[in-house]
């Protein structure tokens, strides 16, 4: 499972990187809060996440290809001093639902690796990481102008079988190409 995911963000990494003679045509940067559901709620709490990334429009009808990299720490609720940082690569498609304009509500979906890396300070202090094929998807509002720095907001859903969030974002996306 772990090379087929390899592969697949390589694959996704050289159909981004080719889709335009201009290559990345913006870049990225955002954070946020994320809470944890499912069996991962039972011991985390509410954390924080970073986000990082390159992307390319594929044509001019709202479709986006990017590459996505995700770092956040959630504090566990049942023994203090333990904590659980997520670490995320992922490749995504997107679609604006009205590119161009000055608000334009999107969806985005793709898939990865998500490491879940456990550590304690308790005595004895221990560490593990188990990464596993991840997956993610979000719906989100771009606020655009004329210049090439745009805000956004999104709600985003990052999962795996260690450990899923559902995480609230905002962020900037500055265009460098085109």
């Amino acid at each position: 499972m772990k090379r087929l995911t390899g592969a697949f963000v390589l694959g996704a990494l050289a159909v981004i990187l080719s889709a335009s003679p201009a290559r990345a045509q913006y870049v990225f940067l955002g954070g946020g809060v994320t809470k944890p559901i499912g069996d991962f709620k039972d011991y985390a709490k509410t954390g924080w996440m970073a986000q990082g990334g390159i992307g390319v429009d594929i044509g001019d009808k709202g479709l986006w290809a990017e590459l996505e990299g995700y770092y956040g720490s959630n504090k566990h609720s049942d023994v203090t001093g333990d904590k659980t940082n997520l670490i995320i690569g992922m490749a995504a498609l997107g679609y604006s639902f009205m590119p161009g304009k000055s608000v334009s509500p999107y969806v985005t979906g793709g898939l990865g690796i998500q490491a879940h890396q456990f550590k304690s300070e308790s005595a004895p202090a221990t560490e593990g990481t188990d990464t596993n094929l991840g997956y993610t998807g979000a719906f989100g509002v771009g606020f655009n102008n004329q210049a090439k720095v745009h805000l956004w907001i999104e709600g985003r859903f990052l999962g795996s079988k260690d450990s899923k969030v559902l995480g609230a974002f905002a962020g900037l996306t500055i265009q460098v190409g085109k």
